[in-house]
């Protein structure tokens, strides 16, 4: 993983710091539904903008794994995959969303 300036020392914030940021946590989700994808598959999700930066920040991370223009969760990516879903779970179960959005 690459250190987080601000979190050098504590590995938590740390790692929340480089994926907890817009649109990262429901790209590493989105991966591990599809398997691989393209770039231009995964635009439909997500404003390239958000996705480049997400797709740079996962891959310096070593979460995310490029081959040929393709890209799919590491076998770390995967690892973390079932504790995002578990967390997304969690936040549905105990936040009141008082207009019904939900997460996914």
């Amino acid at each position: 993983m690459v250190i987080d300036p601000l979190f050098p020392t504590c590995p938590i914030r740390n790692i929340l710091s480089r994926i907890c940021v817009a649109d990262t946590l429901y790209l590493i989700q989105t991966l591990g539904k599809r398997g691989w994808a393209s770039y231009e598959e995964l635009s439909s999700y997500l404003p390239e903008g958000s996705l480049s930066a997400s797709l740079k920040v996962l891959k310096e991370d070593k979460i995310v794994v490029e081959s040929r223009n393709r890209y799919a969760l590491s076998n770390i990516g995967r690892e973390l995959c079932p504790l995002i879903s578990m967390l997304i779970t969690w936040c549905e179960k105990n936040v009141s969303l008082s207009i019904g959005q939900s997460f996914r």
